[in-house]
């Protein structure tokens, strides 16, 4: 997905931008427990540091992680030990649009706009068609996507300064084109050493009928869901600045 994260940015990155997904996760952990009538098994495509697998974990869920970032990994290793240890946690290195699993599982989510690095509608299509392929009849996908108003702070330089982490964001977001790059530089002191921060970030926006075409068309059926509110906002950048919704999130079943 050319979002591959180094050991530097994967830190600061589970330092400082996880706030959505620490609030998000327990509802989501208890929508899937409450309505999966199949075994709690599932897979957290793009899990990044494992925040929301954790989540599961403690529900009871028997967990995959997926990610293409072993930086990434790594840190959801840590976190998720005593599962990893159990055999109730694995940890794939995979891009989302190739992953496989050895055995279909009951549910599948990718959070915190991740499938918004996808770079074409096709991309997506395929993400939509492994995930389709990993679900067993009855299985639902839940995730969320970006809206536009959360890109606009890209085309501003903001600096996060703090006793660990000096950090400038700077960027440009293309509404016309639906897409823009962010470089993200800087260093992070986690504690036990200082690490560069270093990373360019690329991302497109799908509206709802892109979206719901792809997964039609992978063979997944949109399926109406309890999430909205305070769901889809996350209170940093341009989206602390308006009350628009800066997310989508969908749910989608496999017949």
């Amino acid at each position: 997905m050319g979002n591959y994260y180094g050991a530097g940015f994967a830190s600061f990155f589970d330092s400082s931008y996880t706030g959505w997904v620490h609030r998000f996760s327990p509802r989501l952990a208890e929508h899937l427990t409450r309505t999966t009538q199949l075994p709690h098994t599932a897979v957290d495509l793009c899990c990044g540091t494992g925040i929301t697998t954790s989540y599961l974990l403690d529900a009871g869920w028997q967990m995959v992680g997926v990610d293409g970032s072993k930086a990434m990994l790594d840190i959801a290793s840590t976190r998720n030990s005593e599962a990893k240890q159990e055999g109730r946690l694995r940890l794939v290195v995979s891009d989302a649009r190739e992953f496989t699993l050895p055995q279909q599982v009951s549910a599948c989510f990718s959070l915190d706009g991740a499938l918004n690095h996808l770079p074409s509608s096709a991309e997506l299509e395929r993400c939509f068609a492994a995930v389709h392929a990993a679900l067993a009849p009855g299985g639902v996908f839940v995730f969320d996507l970006f809206e536009q108003s959360h890109f606009l702070h890209w085309n501003h330089v903001t600096v996060t300064d703090t006793p660990e982490a000096v950090v400038v964001k700077r960027g440009a977001w293309d509404p016309e084109a639906r897409s823009g790059m962010l470089r993200v530089s800087g260093v992070y002191n986690g504690g036990d050493r200082v690490e560069r921060v270093d990373q360019t970030l690329t991302s497109w926006y799908y509206d709802h009928e892109t979206v719901v075409s792809a997964l039609l068309s992978a063979g997944l059926e949109p399926a109406t869901h309890e999430f909205g509110g305070a769901d889809l906002k996350c209170d940093s950048g341009s989206c602390s600045r308006t009350s628009t919704p800066c997310r989508t999130v969908f749910k989608a079943v496999r017949p």
